[in-house]
């Protein structure tokens, strides 16, 4: 029962690219700092699922836009201060105007053929999963001159085979933004750490609820993913309020934690986490609190 009313949230994003659109529009700032430093044709690094010592060569091929692919940056109009204002799309040559962009992401070829150029070593920290896994982060990485290195996490939507373009029947990999992380910095983000701790979710109160698993956290947020893949998790949007139920196996390793939703697409959702609840209370998470957890989750027998 529960499978099935879960089953009935969301769309599957197999079936098209914008089918997950969210309800407002892309911010236009944050838009013009991604085109910037991540145009089209321009030569990336990029590292998979977290893994700094795994770097591969890539390049943007293509914007998509609510589902309709744009191949050149001569496809962006923008005013005179050089923010985007519509892009043009190959289908039928349609503008689509900033105001009516809900889903922007990005085409990228599918490289997984480089996993075989690794040492024994760095393959093994892929793991048995491949890197263009839907759900899986790749993250980013473009030389923005004298700033120092832009970096932005995407998210896998899926492996695409198209159909016609001048890219047609080559092997492409769909990725969406993960928004707030599109930095600019000599910094990498904080290290995920992967795990797979089962974990019982609440939204909004209470409203739903249902199994899922966690997959990696960092000090400051974790990533859950659906346990059953034919599922979809329940409508959310960035800000929601999130209750995480976690039972490690042992009685004096149970926790309930308070969260808010960062981004969500049919089976992940990345939260950003806010506190513990105890004895009734919301209480701010203390450093030791975290490397417990942490270690909790590390640690847990599968």
């Amino acid at each position: 029962m529960l499978k099935s009313l879960l089953g009935s949230f969301g769309a599957d994003a197999e079936r098209q690219p914008a089918a997950a659109s969210p309800a407002r529009t892309v911010d236009v700032e944050q838009l013009k700092t991604l085109i910037e430093f991540f145009p089209i044709g321009k030569k990336l690094r990029y590292y998979p699922e977290f893994k700094k010592e795994i770097v591969f060569d890539t390049l943007v091929v293509a914007y998509c836009l609510n589902g309709s692919f744009a191949y050149s940056s001569e496809a962006i109009e923008r005013d005179a201060r050089g923010y985007p204002t519509a892009f043009r799309t190959r289908d039928g040559g349609e503008l689509t105007p900033i105001g009516d962009l809900r889903l922007f992401q990005l085409l990228v070829p599918d490289t997984s053929d480089l996993e075989m150029t690794l040492d024994y070593f760095r393959r093994a920290l892929i793991g048995r999963g491949r890197q263009f896994n839907k759900g899986n982060y790749i993250s980013l990485v473009s030389n923005a001159g004298a700033k120092g290195v832009s970096t932005v996490d995407t998210e896998v939507v899926k492996q695409v085979l198209l159909s016609d373009g001048p890219y047609a029947q080559s092997k492409m990999i769909l990725l969406t933004p993960e928004w707030n992380t599109l930095a600019v910095t000599d910094q990498r983000r904080k290290a995920r750490a992967k795990t797979c701790a089962p974990v019982m979710v609440s939204v909004a109160g209470g409203r739903l609820s249902g199994p899922c698993t966690i997959v990696d956290m960092s000090d400051e947020a974790i990533r859950i993913r659906v346990r059953d893949r034919e599922t979809a998790l329940p409508e959310m949007t960035a800000g929601d309020g999130i209750t995480l139920d976690i039972d490690l196996g042992d009685g004096e390793r149970h926790y309930t934690i308070k969260g808010i939703v960062i981004r969500r697409s049919s089976e992940t959702c990345v939260i950003r986490l806010e506190g513990l609840l105890r004895d009734g209370r919301l209480v701010r998470f203390e450093p030791l609190d975290l490397l417990e957890l942490k270690a909790g989750l590390l640690n847990y027998n599968r």
